[in-house]
């Protein structure tokens, strides 16, 4: 498709889905209250999504119509529908929130468009079932992602063994480039740890969980415990106990939700994950994301339009000023990632 055609259909795509009134939609009041966020840059996100197509489909050169994408962690889905708008062959979206899981299949019927195979579960169930239906995806997707995943080194073995030469694409706000989001970051994870954007706070669950599993622990060795474990999930906790191996954090703000490892915006080294797909001889690219110029206010939009340019053509200097990053992993064409 010629690109001024996918310009026209992004833009109306775009507007079909502002126009859907999600509050009377049957979905979750989370659903209703993530979606009402996005709306008002749905543009912004979409171009986003249409980047990311644009990136994978470009490494991975193989005929639109024969491509197999996962959508994962697809959330709204809007990535799913673009994907099937633009000519992808086949679109795999899969979502561990079942919210999410039912919102797409509503917005299919409603769009009359959508990923073709929808699957609710994490990394183990996507290659269960890519193994179960000999489907092997070119390429993966995953945008604001990779830095809630509790454990990275199993998500890359899962993702990997369905197809060792599948190219993946993730997006992440934590970036650790750019001062002025890890401060916000920071702050955030802060809250959650131990302030009041959680409740329970996660040092409070952590704290509770020991107080219960440990009945001769004293006050002390409780707090002890509850602050060295951050970052750990409950049954990793109650290993580190019988082990009898106090943990150490290795950042001092990343910390996670004990229940389900879901991690509060992990701001990770990009060595970080060179080292984890190096066994597997995937390469990594990282390159810098954009901030949404599409504002109503004119001045806004020219000014983001500036910071683009300058994030665009400064070299190494545009991550400090990117406010995302786009990390781009894969074992063909190594010699280009």
């Amino acid at each position: 498709m010629m690109k001024e055609n996918r310009s026209d259909l992004l833009h109306t795509l775009t507007e079909r889905l502002k126009a859907i009134d999600y509050n009377k939609l049957p979905i979750s009041d989370y659903n209703k209250r993530y979606i009402g966020n996005l709306k008002p840059a749905l543009s912004y996100f979409m171009h986003i999504y249409a980047d990311c197509l644009q990136r994978g489909l470009q490494a991975i050169q193989t005929p639109i119509s024969d491509v197999t994408l996962i959508d994962y962690g697809g959330g709204t889905g809007f990535l799913s529908i673009l994907a099937k708008s633009i000519g992808i062959g086949q679109v795999i979206y899969i979502d561990l929130n079942p919210s999410s899981v039912e919102t797409i299949q509503l917005l299919k019927q409603i769009i009359g468009i959508g990923p073709d195979t929808i699957l609710h579960g994490d990394s183990d169930v996507l290659a269960d079932w890519c193994a179960r239906n000999k489907v092997s995806p070119q390429l993966l997707i995953a945008t604001d992602l990779i830095e809630h995943v509790y454990d990275l080194s199993l998500f890359f073995k899962d993702l990997i063994h369905i197809n060792d030469s599948m190219y993946l694409l993730f997006t992440t706000a934590s970036t650790p480039f750019n001062p002025y989001v890890q401060q916000r970051l920071h702050k955030m994870m802060i809250g959650c740890e131990s302030g009041s954007l959680e409740s329970p706070n996660y040092y409070t669950l952590r704290e509770q969980f020991i107080t219960k599993l440990c009945p001769a622990f004293s006050p002390k060795e409780v707090e002890t415990w509850a602050r060295q474990t951050r970052g750990l999930t409950y049954p990793d906790i109650q290993k580190a106990i019988e082990k009898k191996s106090l943990p150490s954090p290795e950042d001092p703000y990343n910390t996670c939700d004990p229940a389900t490892g879901n991690w509060a915006e992990r701001i990770l080294p990009i060595q970080t994950y060179e080292d984890l797909l190096a066994p597997y001889q995937f390469k990594l690219k990282v390159e810098k994301g954009f901030y949404n110029a599409d504002r109503s206010n004119p001045v806004l939009s020219l000014i983001c339009k500036g910071i683009n340019a300058l994030i665009r053509n400064s070299g190494s200097f545009g991550f400090l000023l990117a406010p995302f990053i786009i990390l781009s992993c894969g074992k063909e064409r190594a010699d280009a990632i």
